[in-house]
């Protein structure tokens, strides 16, 4: 199966294909102004909502009929932070999506009538998961999808037309995501908020290399460029920043953890299109992970609510996809990122305040062709050809029918659109205009993108705000990118006249990021003030569609068991299979649909489910379901079982047994023995495992004598004796061991 482009939501119809081949207006409303006197106490409050639709759909963010979603690995979810001040309320809310829209986010406010709440104070964005659905976006062009395989001339005549949102899909993700602020608001009270930060290195790369080099003067061919020619190494080519705001509630006298609202750029790409699951990539694990940590460490019980909102940055050229594939190396990022975030959170608790000041500018901004210091931007967003090749995760059906590839450029500006290839006006099936915010909360400020940003363009954006804002307080500025709207790539000038992927996708030109930082640099001005944001413009990010009273079905109301699992040892997959409605229809909303439950002094215990990482299940047209279920290393061994809690009807599994895994394998070398742990298997595992056992005994057989080592310990192995170690002589601290004998000599 062919991987296509991960970014390219547009779909580069090829109507336009056959000829390649032959100071802004600001607007906005008032706010509050930057006041000396001392803030009011804060409520706060956290909440989330299932944003997981049926199967059987198409991914988003690939924009090819290849990536296709027949189940699910990590259920989807809005997730929101609601603070209070005084009379102003502001909800900061993050969703496991590859975008989302500004018509989305104007009507799941309107679905919270009489909580103060509108789109100017709804800060909502995507994690950039190319693993979620697609078809609710306002604008057609983000539902579009081309072939993966074919020729020119079935490319030509594939028929591809634009798309409206699924009306039904779109009704339910406006719905939970009004729920998951809804939720947010109801649980108000006194509280306190405090930022912490750290550097996170070693899981991200640039994936456009060649572009980012280009802002120091350096021009290389794609593919050509190196770390070492960034001024600051590697280090220079990634943004490593994680900002953590924590969420603490006052409860009996104590300051208890409720929530996180934290960033870090990085692509949702390390589940390929060829993983045909829903899945919330690395940011679900590192949600997952993180609010384990937190509840860990504050003594808080399992069942409590940490809700841990990952909110992308500046990742449109970041990536850990490169040279990592699946969900297995999807779930290790985001476990390092997860104890990244967590080292934030300890931060932060040293800086908590119930007194921040809040203080927002909000603005709808025009793509009406404004220059920016004399040089032009355009009108009209175009799709250019380099884009049309996809980028470094998956390359597109341009690029292996060569016809397009990255860096594909004219020879000389022309326009407002450099020296881009154009390919496809998208006039009307791409927004007009945008929503800015600037938003203060105590002494950092979230200022949102929308749509995907560079570092290089995250750079230039904090360096244009840092200044303005400083004189309020302000030390750090914090990038929320795929926030508001979702418009594509925003890149530097000088990365835009390179044309690697995310130039060619910057649609408004060359100098349009230069305009959105623009319209930024406005409302911080109006912010630091103390003065009202301009005007808004006018538009309407709807284009006609709003929220209807069609919903999704209840499923079947019986299910009827076609296979049971049998005995498995740890990481092995135990499977459950039944015939129940089409496509997924028969899961539950915000709550676990399949459950491994394992049997202790005779009561039946939940130990995980499908609202976690170790559980993929699947299920087609004709209504066939399989769940499986991924133990760990230290799943502790006995009797298990799996229910089934679909809406309509409850199915039980037969009891299974859960023994030690016989996978490992003991090598040695140098005197020394190590105890291998199976790698994972790209799509076939989906929980990450360390390479190596970090601790285990092992007996070896010297001339037929037994000798027990453990851990580190060297073994002197005298010349010309006999060393073996016997089929299940090594073991780890769980009781995994080794299935075959190991001849050492």
């Amino acid at each position: 199966m062919r991987k296509t482009p991960p970014l390219g939501r547009y779909r580069f119809i090829t109507l336009l294909l056959a000829a390649v081949l032959a100071m802004p207006v600001l607007t906005g409303t008032s706010g509050p102004s930057a006041a000396a006197t001392t803030p009011p106490k804060i409520e706060v409050g956290v909440g989330y909502a299932d944003i997981t639709p049926p199967t059987g759909g198409y991914k988003g963010g690939w924009a090819c009929s290849c990536a296709h979603a027949y189940g699910q690995n990590t259920r989807l979810y809005a997730r929101a932070v609601v603070i209070k001040s005084g009379t102003q309320k502001v909800a900061l809310v993050t969703t496991d999506l590859f975008a989302l829209s500004a018509g989305m986010v104007r009507d799941a406010a309107a679905l919270l009538p009489g909580r103060g709440f509108t789109e100017q104070d709804v800060i909502a964005s995507a994690t950039h998961t190319h693993s979620s659905q697609m078809s609710y976006m306002n604008f057609p062009a983000y539902n579009s999808v081309l072939p993966d395989t074919g020729s020119v001339d079935s490319l030509l005549n594939s028929n591809l037309v634009l798309t409206q949102p699924d009306q039904t899909m779109y009704n339910f993700m406006t719905r939970q995501l009004a729920s998951a602020i809804r939720m947010a608001d109801d649980n108000l009270a006194p509280g306190a908020v405090g930022w912490g930060h750290t550097n996170l290195y070693g899981v991200t790369q640039n994936r456009s290399l060649e572009a980012h080099l280009a802002n120091y003067g350096i021009d290389e061919p794609v593919g050509s460029g190196s770390v070492d020619q960034d001024p600051n190494g590697y280090e220079g080519t990634i943004d490593p920043s994680v900002d953590l705001l924590r969420v603490d509630q006052f409860k009996d006298g104590k300051s208890v953890p409720i929530g996180v609202y934290t960033t870090f750029a990085n692509h949702g790409t390390v589940n390929k299109a060829s993983f045909s699951y829903y899945s919330a990539d690395h940011a679900g694990s590192a949600e997952r992970y993180l609010s384990d940590k937190i509840r860990t460490a504050a003594h808080l019980p399992a069942s409590s609510n940490v809700v841990t909102a990952f909110a992308n940055s500046d990742a449109g050229d970041m990536s850990s996809g490169l040279d990592r594939s699946g969900p297995a190396a999807a779930d290790y990022v985001g476990q390092r990122e997860a104890a990244a975030m967590f080292t934030a959170w300890s931060a932060a608790g040293q800086a908590m305040t119930s007194t921040p000041t809040i203080n927002l500018r909000w603005t709808r901004m025009c793509m009406c062709g404004q220059s920016v210091d004399g040089h032009p931007t355009d009108s009209s967003p175009v799709g250019g050809l380099a884009a049309f090749a996809g980028s470094e995760e998956g390359r597109s059906l341009g690029y292996e029918l060569g016809i397009a590839r990255e860096g594909m450029r004219l020879p000389a500006d022309v326009g407002p659109q450099g020296r881009k290839i154009p390919l496809l006006n998208e006039k009307g099936n791409m927004p007009q205009a945008v929503p800015l915010t600037v938003l203060q909360i105590g002494n950092q400020a979230i200022a949102t993108v929308p749509g995907e940003p560079t570092l290089g363009a995250g750079t230039m954006l904090r360096s244009a705000l840092g200044p303005i804002l400083s004189g309020v307080g302000i030390k750090r500025v914090v990038i929320a990118g795929y926030a508001g709207e979702y418009l594509d790539y925003w890149t530097t000038p000088k990365e835009f006249e390179m044309q690697n992927y995310e130039g060619g996708a910057t649609v408004y030109g060359q100098y349009a990021f230069p305009l959105v930082v623009q319209g930024l640099s406005g409302l911080a001005t109006t912010l630091a003030a103390g003065t009202p944001a301009p005007a808004a413009y006018a538009y309407d990010p709807n284009q006609g569609t709003h929220v209807t009273a069609a919903a999704y079905g209840s499923g079947a109301t019986a299910g009827t068991i076609t296979a049971q699992p049998g005995t498995v040892g740890r990481l092995g997959h135990p499977a459950f299979s039944w015939v129940g409605g089409a496509n997924g229809i028969d899961r539950p909303v915000d709550s676990a649909f399949v459950t491994v439950q394992r049997l202790v002094s005779g009561t039946w215990t939940s130990v995980t489910s499908d609202l976690g990482t170790q559980m993929l299940w699947s299920s087609n047209a004709n209504g066939k379901y399989t769940a499986w279920w991924e133990p760990s290393l230290s799943q502790a061994t006995g009797t298990y079982r799996m229910v089934v809690t679909a809406k309509q009807y409850r199915l039980v599994s037969g009891s299974f047994l859960l023994q030690a895994s016989t996978a490992l394998v003991p090598t040695v070398a140098g005197g020394k023995m190590q105890l291998a742990i199976p790698g994972a298997v790209e799509n076939k595992d989906w929980t990450y495992r360390p390479s190596w056992a970090p601790n285990w005994t092992a007996t070896f057989v010297v001339d037929g004598r037994k000798v027990v080592v453990s851990g580190s310990q060297a073994l002197a192995i005298p010349a010309g004796t006999d060393v073996t170690i016997p089929a299940g002589g090594a073991k780890d601290a769980y009781g995994n061991t080794n299935a075959k004998e190991v001849v050492i000599r």
